[in-house]
């Protein structure tokens, strides 16, 4: 009997971790599809958009020869506030070979897929602190895992639909999950990404700031 019970109970442990591995699996899958999408989308934005501009000429595109490009960029930016979800830009790490959608907002759905836009902090290529978290997924190199390689120095690039910008590392540190202090206005251009640390345990936030480069 008591032999039964323990076979009734490892079999229990078996298959209760095996369904563990496979929704862990299927989670990751789907996250990576959805990732996959967002970015095909954008990039194909940002192709229709570089495409207008080389097909037009400016004199077509633009009056008292403003640039159409910063135009459609302003026009973008005044127009309408974007709303939770949105894909904003996509955020390369080239040093640890990292590319992802970043979204409006910081919910569990949004982060769930993509990285995500503090609302209350500056949008890309405008002055002040852009700030952008994620999580530090169990896959190896997705998301920010890997935020923890990036040293002083790497280059941290952004792609918006009708820019790139540029920003250089210049500080790291780990702080409390209680400071709010990453998410204060600068005087300059600031790109500011945080994210859980020590992976697994995630008892602190590992944050990296970065300048614009000009």
């Amino acid at each position: 009997m008591k032999t039964k019970l323990i076979r009734l109970v490892g079999s229990v442990l078996i298959i209760s971790g095996l369904f563990l591995f496979l929704g862990s699996l299927f989670i990751n899958v789907r996250q990576q599809a959805m990732k996959k999408e967002a970015l095909e989308e954008f990039k194909e934005q940002i192709a229709h958009n570089e495409s207008f501009f080389k097909e037009v000429p400016i004199e077509e595109n633009s009056s008292a020869g403003a640039d159409p490009r910063k135009t459609a960029q302003e026009s973008s930016e005044d127009a309408v506030a974007p709303s939770e979800g949105d894909v904003l830009c996509i955020l390369r790490i080239p040093c640890i070979d990292s590319e992802n959608p970043v979204r409006e907002g910081v919910s569990g759905g949004v982060l769930a897929d993509s990285l995500g836009h503090e609302p209350e902090t500056a949008m890309v290529g405008d002055k002040g602190n852009c700030v952008i978290a994620g999580h530090r997924n169990y896959t190896f190199g997705q998301y920010f895992n890997r935020l923890n390689e990036v040293s002083l120095g790497d280059m941290i690039y952004v792609d918006t639909a009708t820019d790139t910008y540029s920003y250089s590392v210049s500080d790291i540190k780990v702080v409390e999950p209680e400071d709010l202090s990453v998410l204060e206005a600068t005087d300059t251009e600031t790109l500011t990404l945080y994210t859980c640390t020590p992976l697994y345990l995630a008892t602190h936030r590992l944050v990296i700031v970065a300048e614009r480069t000009y």
